[in-house]
């Protein structure tokens, strides 16, 4: 078992080849889903399909009480941890050794939009990604190495495209309990 930067380069080519073999299945077009569940005021419990828990809640200043990840924190975080993933799966593909990778994303949401204060996009303005990398390799091949990774990065290529977002919303009237 050959390892580099603590992936299992074995394992790695024999994902890369069921992924190769089965265009149809599971392997290659995995579903995802999180079930979102609200709590009180701001704050959520965001789970996984495989259990993995994220609270999430709005800081002091917007009406929460900073308890967890705002939505926006979590959408930067998916952006990094997908990049991370990239990166350090494609470096060690190439044999290439890394002693630190560190991302910092960030960008500017419009709140003005958001409480319809503006008629613009209420989303981020733009995103930013500075990565910091320290490999064993020379600057100009890891950078050619990478900047070819982020085109295959899938939360990246998604959120900088257009994708359909099919919302159906199931409303259902709270029974009142009368006193007598």
């Amino acid at each position: 078992m050959k390892c580099v930067n603590g992936i299992d380069i074995g394992k790695l080519g024999a994902t890369r080849d069921r992924i190769e073999a089965d265009a149809d299945g599971p392997s290659p077009n995995p579903r995802y889903e999180s079930t979102v569940v609200w709590k009180n005021g701001y704050r959520t419990i965001s789970c996984a399909m495989d259990g993995q828990e994220v609270i999430g809640d709005e800081p002091e200043q917007y009406g929460g009480k900073g308890s967890g990840m705002t939505p926006e924190d979590m959408l930067l975080s998916a952006i990094g941890g997908c990049l991370v993933a990239t990166y350090i799966g494609g470096l060690s593909a190439a044999g290439i050794t890394v002693e630190s990778l560190c991302l910092d994303v960030s960008g500017r949401v419009n709140f003005r939009a958001v409480f319809s204060l503006e008629a613009t996009n209420p989303g981020f303005e733009s995103i930013r990604v500075a990565v910091d990398i320290q490999p064993d390799s020379s600057p100009g091949k890891v950078k050619e190495i990478m900047d070819n990774l982020l085109k295959t990065a899938p939360i990246p290529d998604t959120i900088s495209r257009p994708v359909p977002l099919d919302v159906e919303i199931s409303c259902k009237q709270a029974e009142l309990v009368e006193l007598s």
